[in-house]
């Protein structure tokens, strides 16, 4: 009984986050683990999501579709220093079905126009580490992304520093918390809590931290007596904002797209080999927005979806280093 307990603290301790960000259109974000510190090693991440059948509340409709491929490699300098890098990419397209008789402008809770299409992003995160000791680690990265609907020529990068203080307690539980500071797109500077977690409740059930240092992440329980196939259910945050084409009405040409959503899934995880894993997952996006803006950052247009059906699959792969000590950072959508 007392481990169900300290699950469904934690289960709300995320609900909870989740909550305090949307409503002030904020965010934090989760992350995994670090490298070993013996070996260099790495892991390539590909990933595919499908929300479909989202609904606004100004009655207009919309498909998404993610595609993402991102690479990582890190690893030891000397006895107390890890270097890593991490590259993605990720294409977002949108199929809008507007309100049968759409407004001339974005006066109202309708849009007058498909608001986007194609929406690209590229992410660059270098990160070193300090190791304090065997139980204590010190991270600071500079998490850089370009984001962009495809034919935009106007600046789409962002770009901060964010340090976080992990510590291992022992071999079943690690904690971790601290500080991102990033710039945005026609925005004010935003600053927000960087969470790390990886706690072996049982020989059976663990909770962790998932995702990347910036807009974002979730967190994951994981239940199964053999480690090759395991149930999950995750609740997390999802946030892009993004630059604008020039093909737009007057207001919003070459203006910023901003997507947030919480997303609650099920799924099933599946151990090929040692951290080589293959997820499948089904759920909602509830508390999605849709926000449109000038070139100068100005609200144009910003609504509320309906909780939308969403699938995903996603494969890790590691490379380098031995079993036994070249763990990459937890798997998660990139």
């Amino acid at each position: 009984m007392r481990g169900v307990a300290r699950i469904l603290t934690l289960v709300g301790l995320c609900g909870w986050l989740n909550a305090w960000a949307v409503p002030a259109q904020a965010q934090y974000s989760m992350v995994g683990d670090i490298p070993s510190r013996f070996e260099w090693s790495g892991r390539v991440d590909a990933d595919f999501r499908n929300e479909f059948e989202a609904k606004t509340d100004g009655g207009d409709e919309f498909d998404a579709r993610r595609i993402g491929l991102a690479a990582e490699v890190g690893g030891p300098i000397n006895e107390s220093i890890l270097l890593g890098f991490r590259t993605g990419y990720r294409h977002s397209s949108y199929d809008f079905n507007l309100n049968s008789v759409p407004p001339p402008d974005f006066s109202g809770d309708a849009l007058p126009r498909d608001p986007w299409n194609t929406i690209n992003t590229i992410d660059f995160l270098p990160t070193i580490t300090a190791l304090v000791g065997n139980q204590v680690s010190v991270i600071a990265a500079v998490p850089i992304r370009y984001a962009g609907e495809s034919g935009a020529d106007r600046n789409g990068f962002s770009a901060g520093i964010s340090a976080l203080v992990r510590w291992q307690i022992n071999d079943r539980l690690s904690v971790g918390a601290g500080i991102g500071v990033t710039s945005q797109l026609e925005d004010n500077t935003e600053t927000f809590p960087l969470i790390s977690l990886k706690w072996r409740i049982t020989d059976s059930l663990t909770l962790a931290t998932e995702g990347s240092w910036i807009q974002g992440g979730n967190a994951t329980l994981l239940w199964g007596a053999n480690e090759s196939i395991r149930l999950t259910l995750s609740a997390g945050y999802e946030r892009v904002r993004f630059r604008l084409d020039d093909n737009g009405n007057a207001a919003d040409t070459n203006g910023i797209g901003e997507v947030t959503a919480v997303p609650i899934e099920v799924g099933i995880r599946f151990q090929f080999v040692e951290y080589a894993y293959f997820d499948f997952g089904v759920g909602l996006a509830v508390g999605g927005h849709l926000r449109v803006e000038t070139d100068n950052g100005q609200k144009l247009y910003d609504e509320q979806y309906d909780p939308a059906p969403r699938v995903g699959l996603s494969l890790t792969i590691p490379f380098g280093g031995s079993r036994d000590s070249s763990q990459p950072a937890s798997p998660g959508p990139y």
